[in-house]
């Protein structure tokens, strides 16, 4: 949950996407996530969605076969509207507005950051647009903005909306420019990332546009790299780089 600081420039993680079989009459499939910073593939976190909710949820935890809500293992959640194009992400706290005591946790739930996704009318063949906004992040102490909202009108996404944004670190994805020879629009990752692909990003914040706070891309059918650096922590990254994975309604 720690952010990263400045001095530690870009981390390098991957993300691994496991498929099983879920639902056999339906032919279903789920999967899971798991995340590893590069240095000697260390295991940092893993996520899974829950099928049985309405909108998008993913669970997060720090043990990769214990994925359970009521686990001490449980970190924190990415949870989304119906349509797939706003994302909360929180702690392990408890919902203020339902007495929720998941996991034990007497604390009221933090909440650590948005991403949000315009219509895209072009469909597959056109680049996600995203807006990302985190709370700041004071690099002398580095400890973050408290955001624990009693309800959604006291959240980052409504103050986000509102322009609101003094507590607020603001990101937007790098505009990918179209190539011909491949017939995509694609960014420069450096060589970071070798596969085309709708969920490859890069998230900048517009005062300091080539400092890429955050990218995330293909590599193979199933492993994802994650790229970060400061203010966002690996579990804040982790979260964002998931609302990618979830398909989106009014998006592609």
């Amino acid at each position: 949950m720690v952010p990263a600081r400045r001095r530690d420039g870009v981390i390098q993680c991957y993300i691994e996407r496991v498929k099983t079989r879920g639902m056999r009459s339906f032919g279903l499939a789920t999967a899971t996530y798991h995340l590893y910073l590069k240095d000697n593939d260390t295991f940092l976190m893993a996520a899974k969605k829950r099928m049985a909710n309405k909108t998008a949820n993913y669970l997060i935890s720090i043990d990769k076969d214990d994925l359970s809500r009521k686990s001490e293992n449980y970190v924190g959640k990415l949870r989304s509207n119906f349509l797939g194009t706003e994302f909360n992400v929180y702690d392990n706290g408890m919902n203020p507005s339902s007495g929720d005591t998941t996991a034990g946790s007497s604390k009221v739930r933090e909440e650590l950051g948005i991403a949000l996704y315009a219509s895209n009318l072009l469909g597959s063949r056109g680049p996600r647009k995203m807006r990302v906004a985190i709370p700041v992040v004071d690099e002398r102490t580095n400890r973050r903005v408290v955001f624990q909202p009693k309800d959604e009108q006291d959240g980052i996404l409504q103050k986000f909306k509102d322009r609101e944004l003094d507590q607020l670190f603001y990101m937007i994805n790098k505009p990918p420019r179209w190539n011909d020879q491949v017939g995509a629009y694609v960014l420069n990752f450096n060589g970071r990332v070798t596969m085309a692909s709708v969920k490859n990003f890069q998230l900048i914040n517009p005062e300091d546009q080539e400092r890429v706070v955050l990218q995330f891309g293909r590599v193979a059918k199933d492993k994802f790299t994650m790229d970060f650096q400061s203010p966002l922590s690996p579990f804040q990254a982790f979260a964002l780089c998931l609302s990618s994975f979830d398909s989106k309604l009014a998006c592609e």
